[in-house]
């Protein structure tokens, strides 16, 4: 799956890259041919999704195709960490693969870090995909919490307040908490304090939720990056939470400050949003 090639600048490389964003959460795609043998992705990463000296993003998403020949999406976060998945990540690989007709039908599979998602394209005008999440786990290895129990509204304290926490997997590691308070600065705060609780040998996402005239409101403090706009598997995570405490049912409308993402509920978890281009354009690589 070869669509740039590579063009020699003042003996540098300039390699191509598009950019999108899933709700404000912002990624940038480049070809896996493209990057070359001798440059490694973490590094990549953390230059080109740097705001000031790169081109400024939350993950990179890396283009390529498995032995299958499925389309194949590499991601990674910010600060140059490896993930699973992401879900408005997800999404926006979709938009992508459609602007390049990497995919000539409206059902499409994708391989991720968390296996093979399959997803289907409702609209173009304005680019709408509905992904099967999977399910959710509870027992998992990135969460040590007790072989028999869940981490399951298990109430703890982080400095001077009292939280009730829920962590399960969701394609990557999330960890759901009810509050009143999702200011910036609480979010930020407590987001990172709870990551650092001994459950969590790997970093885990935390999501800040309150329900808001029957939407679920979120603010995410995303493990790799920090503060994001919005997060695709902490809304599934979010809803799957609230639903089994009895607030929610099987339809959930997750609100980001940018705008919202359905959730359904049923044997599957599925979730619904947009995808958008921002721009394309040359980066220069380090090499």
């Amino acid at each position: 799956m070869k669509i740039y090639r590579f063009f020699y600048y003042l003996g540098g490389k300039i390699m191509k890259f598009e950019k999108y964003h899933g709700l404000g959460n912002d990624f940038i795609i480049v070809e896996k041919e493209e990057i070359g043998a001798n440059l490694k992705y973490s590094e990549l990463a953390k230059d080109i999704c740097n705001r000031n000296v790169g081109i400024g993003a939350d993950g990179l998403i890396i283009a390529a195709t498995d032995e299958s020949n499925n389309n194949e999406m590499i991601f990674y976060n910010a600060d140059g960490t490896f993930d699973t998945m992401c879900g408005n990540g997800f999404r926006c690989f979709c938009l992508y693969l459609r602007n390049h007709n990497l995919i000539n039908r409206e059902e499409l599979k994708i391989r991720t870090g968390a296996g093979i998602l399959k997803a289907q394209i409702i609209s173009d005008n304005p680019f709408m995909v509905k992904v099967n999440m999977g399910k959710e786990e509870y027992h998992h290895e990135t969460i040590k919490f007790d072989s028999k129990n869940e981490l399951f509204n298990k109430k703890i304290m982080v400095e001077d307040k009292e939280f009730f926490i829920t962590s399960l997997f969701m394609g990557t590691t999330h960890t759901v908490v009810f509050v009143e308070d999702i200011s910036n600065e609480f979010v930020e705060k407590y987001g990172s304090l709870i990551n650092d609780l001994e459950f969590f040998p790997i970093d885990t996402s935390v999501n800040f939720c309150k329900l808001e005239k029957g939407k679920l409101k979120i603010k995410t403090w995303e493990r790799g990056v920090g503060l994001t706009l919005a997060c695709g598997t902490g809304s599934c995570s979010a809803a799957i939470v609230a639903k089994r405490l009895g607030l929610v049912g099987d339809h959930v409308v997750v609100k980001h400050l940018l705008g919202e993402l359905e959730i359904e509920l049923k044997e599957d978890v599925y979730m619904i949003g947009t995808g958008v281009k921002i721009a394309s354009g040359d980066f220069n690589l380090k090499i």
